[in-house]
């Protein structure tokens, strides 16, 4: 691979786009076989990537493309599996609990709509889309998408559900949501008995459905098809930008990609401001989070009130080691260790430090992966408070802490997801 494009010399003519309210200048579109990186901007000459393998940036180790054979037809059939078992998980019981003879059913949304009865608005209303309406709009997307493929149609409106698909994806946390139940039930074992229902599998088997059909999914064989041209510009001394959705070579003078229409940016617009003040939001919740009551449980008449803290130490007493170290990773070890690496890496834009920008990128990587999996604490209290309601023998009931630490989770994934890893390489260079 080379660092440097090499693009083709033919030019189509194209009439001018009408984006966002504005008449683009006449654009000329071509097709180049060159790949760009989007966490450091080096550029690679395209190479057949085999099935079954990835292409990995030289530099910063990100991933540039993925094949695998007979994509379209794997995914699809993973999505009409997915489809099924998405009406599966909200029709049949999900959870059952029996504790002093009496039972208590819960469907998946039973958490929303307790949550609700108590006011919470705010955190329901964060359960609902993570829980229910992101994997639906994902499941909804992904049958669009593949069926257009499928029958070589291309719709009005398939660019933005195109787009919809890939942002949307890495605010689906079915998974963790999933691992909340398993904290749940071992919580719940002095209390009562879990009864899994056909919900729960059907639920467990729509995650792996859709881990599957995103692995299968070909992102750069689908923009290609929608169209084929990947370079734009006006005239052949433009500087060029790498749009962020389609991969596209978009012209600065250009204000849209003429390809998939996303706005065309350099770089993330204020990345460094936004994500600083994320960062300081974040922080200032994290204190009322870790110290004040996150939930009430009323046993036999006997009131406890757990912080975050506390509640770990009890798995600990009670002998539930690896599941306290879980909870203790994820809700008070992850958002500390988030905060404090992106303002490192902050810093080191600011002063321009001499680190390894790949070292740097790699920390970021990191960050942004396992930052969503702090969400465990708000699940594993939404399913406590819509299942344990039994009367004088066992109560829980939601407090203020729970929705600062839901707080603290949104703020440091919108942190990590507006910072511009380039920006460390733009440092870099600089020095």
């Amino acid at each position: 691979m080379k660092d440097r494009p090499a693009t083709h010399t033919f030019l189509q003519s194209a009439s001018p786009e009408i984006a966002g309210g504005k008449r683009e200048p006449a654009i000329s579109a071509s097709h180049t076989e060159v790949i760009v990186c989007h966490g450091c901007d080096h550029y690679f000459d395209s190479v057949p990537c085999k099935p079954g393998y990835q292409l990995n940036c030289n530099y910063c180790g990100s991933v540039l493309q993925t094949h695998h054979r007979n994509w379209l037809s794997r995914a699809g059939a993973f999505t009409v599996a997915g489809v099924v078992l998405f009406v599966m998980t909200v029709s049949f019981p999900f959870l059952g609990l029996e504790a002093g003879g009496q039972q208590q059913l819960s469907q998946l949304l039973s958490g929303v709509l307790a949550l609700l009865d108590r006011e919470q608005f705010i955190l329901a209303s964060l359960v609902f889309v993570t829980i229910f309406l992101l994997p639906l709009v994902e499941l909804l997307c992904l049958a669009f998408v593949i069926a257009a493929r499928w029958f070589d149609v291309k719709p009005r409106g398939l660019n933005a559900v195109m787009q919809l698909l890939f942002i949307s994806r890495p605010w689906n946390m079915m998974e963790i949501f999933f691992i909340s139940v398993l904290i749940t039930s071992i919580k719940l074992g002095d209390i009562a008995s879990l009864i899994p229902g056909v919900g729960l599998y059907a639920f467990a088997g729509l995650i792996l459905v859709l881990i599957y059909t995103h692995m299968h999914l070909d992102r750069h064989a689908l923009w290609q098809w929608l169209r084929y041209d990947n370079r734009f510009v006006v005239s052949e001394g433009d500087k060029l930008a790498v749009c962020h959705c389609c991969d596209a070579l978009v012209s600065e003078r250009l204000s849209h990609c003429p390809r998939c229409q996303s706005k065309v940016r350099r770089r993330i617009y204020d990345s460094y401001q936004r994500t600083l003040a994320l960062l300081v939001a974040a922080t200032i919740l994290y204190l009322p989070a870790n110290l004040l009551p996150i939930m009430t449980t009323v046993q036999f008449g006997v009131e406890r009130t757990d912080t975050i803290l506390s509640g770990i130490m009890h798995l600990f007493e009670a002998g539930n080691f690896f599941i306290a170290g879980i909870v203790f990773v994820a809700s008070m070890l992850v958002p500390i260790l988030k905060i404090v690496t992106l303002a490192y890496l902050l810093w080191a834009i600011k002063k321009k430090q001499q680190g390894s920008p790949k070292r740097q990128t790699f920390i970021y990587r990191v960050t942004e992966f396992v930052g969503r999996w702090s969400m465990i604490d708000v699940f594993v209290v939404t399913l406590l408070v819509a299942m344990v309601q039994f009367g004088v023998l066992a109560n829980v009931e939601p407090n203020g802490a729970i929705v600062c630490f839901a707080g603290v989770v949104v703020l440091t994934m919108l942190a990590a997801e507006t910072f511009d890893p380039r920006l460390l390489w733009d440092a870099h260079n600089d020095q």
